[in-house]
Formats: structure tokens, C-alpha cells, sequence
């Protein structure tokens, strides 16, 4: 038991008469009940043992009682041994930190500090913090290494990373400079995750930062944190010998595995969490994966009110992964919406895309609108879409830990037979297209680029995706399937092109399987469309009986803009929708439009609405055309020429009634199992495969699947043979096949 008990400094003990005592503290409120503690916890000042304070209680209580509420306050952590020498403010510190003052200072007087300097920084302000707080200083062996930098991707870093971590030290990050100065993370050998994993993010987040230092060759990072004032710098130096302290004393530290941001604009703080790289070479423990089949089970749907079916609704999806957002640690940079919709066209914007490499000022420029957006009936929706894309975006870049087979076709084929598939039966590109690559590549298109045809002898990276229709591995160029990835390690040719369609994200694999397969056949379904110029019906959307398609129509109204949708429902049957939209008053049209496609009809025209939305604010500025804030030269082309009269199949067809509804035939069955075995039948009675390469990232968790179905069409211009010339007569839409000099000139430009 305690010698001089007394109630713990950061405690503040109110004796409420009649009822007992209340224990206040910053941290809330505990209640002692009864007498006993009204009459004890005046007595509690650390100038009494026990002893004397039963003989004080004596003519009131019996010493079996007043012993036996010393020790319940003692086991609940409401006492300790009076430490009158130590000043209270220092002791309520260390006790609401729930360790003893007197063990807290011990503990500094023990350990050492060592201070390295990486950068320009003044280390004079952490040298005085530290004086105040009573921690040592160490010339060399230390209990804690911490390093100052003015930049945290500065090269020194990481030989100090390499070296801490070999030798298991801890040691502590710290950037004093900038208007957001940054504190940790505190790297500890027994936990996960070191420096490398952090600066991982940190290039993704500084994309156009590392264009600059590969145009200028710099070996070090441009210096931006600039901004250094005194106080500021005080500050940062004052907050981290209060983390060093912590850390010395055995106290839980903020810092241990995140980074502390100060704002010192705004005045707000905020902890971003280090993810930790499986595939990091200096802390990581992964290695290449064995190819492993793609099993998908049953999954009930649960929700189907926005923007697909799923087995949970998008508030669940934020919550699950939005501590994945952060602009230093995260996968995800931001979640912002992209303008203010009243409520009605919700556009969220996720960071840029990373997976466009920035090679020069003009691709700078594109890629800097080029952001993960996501869209929704529900801000909700499209703040978990935004998300979803992103992190789908990320989880298709390569990362060393993939499964890959360097070999050239032919000796692919020698070992793998018809498992090898070339990548040009996925793209479609035409034979007269690959031989005239070069004149289709100077337009400077930014989506629709040729690649070079695939030379059989060169070794290039081979990946294996599974077959769902033949239950077995099939073998695609890793360059088609991942982004700006090279051909090989020792070749970076360019002979497949990596993008996003097909890819999908989900709660779960089937989710983004199912939403993977409607990519390829919206797409699909566009392309038979828009390249063969083909006048379709248009949508009754009163028939479907969604209260936001029809505000959303008096909003588009409310600008000027008159909308309506089109039937581009292919051969498959699977519902697709074109949403379009044309200002009604100035020279230019400013033709918008979005693309949806779905089992439940419903949700595929959502989708193709919520699509359009995000294209809204491109074109609604209201200046002319030489004054159109764009920087792609395709999407700025489009917006200021096209016009329903020069592209007349934008337009319903006027023979033909608009479809309803009721036009569109229940297909969904509420599993979302069943609903991949709806589509697969529908693709594989016309000779096609699914298959599905799996991305998902051990350090994001969120399912993330490539869903490939060589045969379906890209929307960019792409014109070998196939369903864009066949689907069209065998449909009855056309009487000939167009000729490749027929097809529309304009490409789809996103």
C-alpha cells in the first residue's frame, strides 16, 4: 500500500456533501460514492500514512472500511506517493499520462538524445526545449536518435533509414520549417514500417515536385517548405522534446508510426498514420506471390440505391477507408468536392493520377485536371466513389511484388500453349493503324496513342490472369495490364497501353468484379455507337421514376442546359445509357455527356447522369471559346465545335419511340454471384472469356480486380476487326459494315 497516499496531480477531487466525491480531470469525470469518501479525500494530501488516516476516521468509521477504500482508490489508479519536490503542474502531466512523476524524470536522467542535421535547419530551438524538459544530449551512442531536415524526401534520409533500421535503433523524424511544419514519425525496429514506406507516398503526393528534379537532373528534392518563422520553429521544437520525453519515460507517444501536422495558417493540427509497404525494400516481408485461381463466393446485395448494387452501403465504405486519405502518408492525397451543386450534382475529386508519369510541362498541365473523381445521387456517393477510384488507380500501378514471367511470345507459347494471349486481342488496334503509328501519335492525343506491334522475339513481362470461363491461368503482357509500366526491366518500349478500363474496386471481389464487367460492356456499347455513328433511341426517364433525375433535370434547366438520355443498349442486353447535355443559348452547344451501364436499368441511367456531372464543370464557365479554361486540347475541341447538327446521332432518334422503363426486363437477382454469372453467360455465348487479374494491395485491404473480356470494344479509337464492324449488320443497325475511312473521326477524348 501506499506510504503517503495521495490523489494524483492531475486529479481534482469536489466533495459533493451528502452524495460522495467527484474525481474531475481534463479527461472527464469519476464518482466515488458514500461517506467514507467525503470525510477521506480532504485527508488525502500526502502528509499522512495510512495508519493515521484510520486513526482520523476512527470515531466515525472502523479501520477495515477506510482501509479497504484506500485500496480500492489505489487499484482504480486515483493515488500515489506524494512527490512533494516535484512542481504540480510537471507531476499532473506525467500522472494523466498514467506514469509517476518521480519514474517519468528518473527515466529522462537515465537516457540520451542524439541530434542529426539533414538540411537547412537551426537545431538551437530543440537543444533549448530539451534543457527545459531535463533530457540529455549524446555525442554518439543514444537511447533515441532525432533527425532535423527541411525536407523528408532529402537522399541522407534514406542512408540513415537503412542504417537505423539494420541496427534496430528508434529514431524520430522532425521538419521544423514550412507554414505546415510536420513532427515524426517516431520509427521503432519492433514495430512496422520505416522510412522508405513514408517516402513511397510522399513521391506519389509530389508528382509534379520529382518532374521538376528530373527535368533539372537534381539529385535532391526542390526545396518548398520555405516559410520559417521563429515562433514557428520554437514551437515544432517544443512539441517534439514533449514526444522525445514521452517516448524516454515509457509513455504512449502520437508520433510512434504517423506524422503531426501543424497548419500554421489555419491553426489546425492532424495526425496522418504511416501505411506500411509489405513490398518496402528495407522493412518489407513480402516477396512475389504464387499465381492463385480468382474464387468468388456468394454475396448478398444490401443496398441498390446509388450508383450500383452492394453489400454494404457507401457510409460504411468511407468508414472502412478513409483512413487512407491523407496528403503525406496516405494512398489517397484528398477528398474534396469539385464545385457546388446545391445539393443536386455531387462531384468529388481524389488527388491527381498517379498514373499518368509527367514527362513534360504540357503533360504537367494535363495531368494536374487528369484527378481521381467520383460521382453519386448522395454527396456520400460520390465522396466513396472518389475514393474508391483513387485507391483503384493506385492499386494498378506496379510495385515489385507482383507475379511476372519474362519471356518473349514465342517462348511463352512453347510453355504456356493458348494460354498466352497477345495483347492486340484485348486493345483491337487495325493493321493499317499499328503501320501508321507514328502519324496517329503526332495528333498528341492523350488516350488515343498506338503502340508499336509487339516484336515475338524480345523478352518482355508476362502476367497471369485467371480465366473464369476456363477456370485456369492466362498469360497477358504485364505493360497492358498495369500503368506506364514498362515492357520489361531492360526494355521500355512501348507496346501495350495500361489503362483503366475494366478496372474496378469494391467492398469485396465480387463487387468489383461485377462493376468491372459493366465497364467493358458500357464501353463496349459506346464505341458500336458513337464510331459507327448510330442513331439510337431515347429514354423515357419520367418512366423510371427517380425523383433526382428529375430535379437533376430542373438543375441542368436552372443553367441554361436542356437534357435527356439515349438507348445504347448493345447485343448483350445489358442496359447502357448516354446522358447528354447542350447549353440552349450562345455560339457554342458545350455538349456534355456521361456514360452508365447496369443489370437494373435504374442505376445504370443514375450512373450515366452522375457521370455527366463530373464533366459539368469543364464546360460551364460561361466564356467563349478562346477563353475556355481547359487545357486538353481534345476535350476543349469538342466543347467549343460540336453541336447537334454536326453530330447528329447525339440527338434521339426520331423514328424510333423512346425506351421506358418497362423496355427493360428484371435481371438482377439480388446476389451479386449470380449477377457475374449473368453477364459471363451473356459474353461466353458469343465465344468471349472473362477473366480477372486481382490487385488488391496488401497495405490497402480494399478488393481491386483488371477485368479483361478479349473481343468487347475500347471506346477509344481503336478499329480492328470485330464487333465494331459486325454487331452493327448482325443487329440490323446498319445494312453494311463501315469501312475503317468511315468510321466517326472524332474519338471518344476520356
Amino acid at each position: 500500500m501506499i506510504q503517503r497516499p495521495t490523489f494524483k496531480p492531475h486529479l481534482t477531487p469536489a466533495v459533493i456533501p451528502g452524495e460522495g466525491v467527484l474525481l474531475l480531470s481534463e479527461d472527464g469525470a469519476r464518482a466515488l460514492h458514500g461517506r467514507l469518501y467525503e470525510r477521506l479525500a480532504p485527508l488525502l494530501d500526502g502528509t499522512r500514512d495510512p495508519d493515521d488516516l484510520v486513526g482520523a476516521l476512527a470515531a466515525e468509521f472502523d479501520a477495515a472500511h477506510v482501509y479497504y477504500a484506500l485500496m480500492l482508490l489505489e487499484k482504480n489508479g486515483h493515488l500515489q506517493e506524494a512527490a512533494p519536490t516535484i512542481p504540480a503542474g510537471i507531476a499532473a502531466f506525467w500522472s494523466g499520462l498514467g506514469l509517476s512523476a518521480t519514474a517519468a524524470l528518473a527515466a529522462l536522467a537515465e537516457q540520451t538524445v542524439r541530434v542529426h542535421q539533414i538540411g537547412a535547419v537551426d537545431a538551437a530551438p530543440l537543444h533549448a526545449a530539451f534543457d527545459r524538459l531535463g533530457i540529455r544530449l549524446a555525442e554518439r551512442e543514444a537511447t533515441l536518435n532525432v533527425v532535423l531536415t527541411d525536407d523528408y524526401r532529402r537522399l541522407a534520409l534514406a542512408e540513415l533509414n537503412a542504417t537505423f533500421h539494420a541496427a534496430r535503433q528508434p529514431w524520430l523524424l522532425l521538419k521544423p520549417v514550412g507554414h505546415e511544419p510536420w513532427l515524426g514519425p517516431l520509427y521503432r525496429a519492433d514495430a512496422p514500417g520505416c522510412h522508405a514506406c513514408l517516402v513511397k507516398r510522399l513521391a506519389r503526393h509530389c508528382a509534379t515536385e520529382g518532374f521538376a528534379a528530373r527535368v533539372l537532373a537534381l539529385t535532391e528534392p526542390l526545396l518548398t517548405a520555405r516559410a520559417a518563422l521563429p515562433a514557428t520553429q520554437q514551437l515544432m521544437a517544443e512539441l517534439a522534446a514533449i514526444e522525445i520525453a514521452k517516448c524516454l519515460a515509457g509513455a504512449p507517444v502520437t508520433v510512434a508510426g504517423a506524422v503531426v501536422s501543424l497548419d500554421a495558417y489555419g491553426l489546425a493540427m492532424r495526425t496522418h498514420r504511416l501505411l506500411v509497404d509489405p513490398a518496402c525494400p528495407v522493412c518489407g516481408q513480402s516477396s512475389a506471390a504464387e499465381p492463385r485461381p480468382v474464387t468468388l463466393v456468394s454475396r448478398k446485395v444490401h443496398f441498390m440505391q446509388d450508383g450500383g448494387h452492394r453489400s454494404v452501403a457507401p457510409e460504411q465504405t468511407l468508414r472502412d477507408y478513409e483512413p487512407l486519405v491523407s496528403p503525406i502518408t496516405g494512398v489517397v492525397s484528398q477528398l474534396a468536392p469539385v464545385h457546388a451543386a446545391q445539393g443536386i450534382a455531387h462531384v468529388y475529386v481524389a488527388g491527381h493520377n498517379p498514373a499518368l508519369r509527367l514527362d513534360s510541362l504540357a503533360h504537367l498541365k494535363r495531368g494536374l485536371r487528369n484527378a481521381s473523381a467520383g460521382k453519386g445521387v448522395t454527396e456520400t456517393q460520390a465522396k466513396a466513389s472518389a475514393l474508391c477510384e483513387a485507391i483503384e488507380r493506385y492499386s494498378g500501378e506496379r510495385q515489385g511484388d507482383e507475379t511476372i514471367v519474362t519471356a518473349s511470345v514465342r517462348a511463352m507459347r512453347e510453355r504456356y500453349g493458348d494460354a498466352v494471349i497477345h495483347p492486340n486481342a484485348v486493345m483491337g488496334y487495325s493493321a493499317r493503324q499499328l503501320a501508321e503509328r507514328d502519324a496517329w501519335n503526332a495528333k498528341g492525343s492523350k488516350f488515343n496513342r498506338v503502340p508499336e506491334p509487339l516484336d515475338e522475339t524480345l523478352p518482355i513481362d508476362w502476367t497471369p490472369v485467371w480465366s473464369l470461363t476456363q477456370e485456369g491461368h492466362k498469360y497477358l503482357p504485364t505493360q497492358l495490364l498495369y500503368y506506364a509500366s514498362p515492357a520489361s526491366a531492360d526494355c521500355d518500349r512501348f507496346f501495350a497501353m495500361g489503362c483503366s478500363n475494366g478496372n474496378a474496386s469494391g467492398n469485396n471481389l465480387e463487387e468489383a468484379v461485377l462493376q468491372g464487367l459493366f465497364e467493358l460492356v458500357e464501353r463496349d456499347a459506346v464505341a458500336l455507337w458513337w464510331y459507327n455513328r448510330r442513331r439510337v433511341p431515347g429514354v423515357e426517364i419520367a418512366s423510371f421514376g427517380e425523383p433526382y433525375l428529375l430535379d437533376l433535370g430542373d438543375y441542368y434547366d436552372g443553367l441554361g442546359r436542356d437534357t435527356w438520355a439515349l438507348d445504347v443498349t448493345s447485343d448483350l442486353g445489358i442496359p447502357a445509357f448516354v446522358a447528354v447535355s447542350r447549353r440552349r443559348d450562345g455560339s457554342q452547344e458545350r455538349l456534355l455527356f456521361g456514360l452508365g451501364c447496369h443489370l437494373d436499368a435504374r442505376i445504370a441511367l443514375q450512373r450515366a447522369f452522375a457521370e455527366m456531372n463530373q464533366m459539368l464543370g469543364l464546360a460551364s464557365e460561361g466564356q467563349e471559346a478562346g477563353e475556355l479554361a481547359i487545357e486538353d486540347d481534345e476535350t476543349r475541341h469538342w466543347l467549343t465545335t460540336a453541336t447537334l447538327d454536326n453530330q447528329p446521332y447525339l440527338a434521339p432518334d426520331p423514328a424510333t419511340p423512346p425506351r421506358a422503363l418497362a423496355d427493360f426486363p428484371k435481371r438482377h437477382s439480388g446476389d451479386l454471384l449470380a449477377d457475374i454469372a449473368t453477364c459471363r453467360a451473356i459474353v461466353e455465348a458469343r465465344g468471349m472469356e472473362v477473366l480477372v487479374l486481382d490487385q488488391t494491395r496488401a497495405d490497402v485491404r480494399m478488393p481491386v480486380v483488371k477485368v479483361i473480356v478479349p473481343g468487347l470494344r475500347h471506346f477509344w479509337e481503336r478499329f480492328g476487326p470485330g464487333r465494331l464492324y459486325e454487331v452493327p449488320v448482325a443487329m440490323g443497325w446498319l445494312e453494311r459494315a463501315l469501312t475503317e475511312d468511315e468510321l466517326n473521326p472524332i474519338p471518344i477524348f476520356f
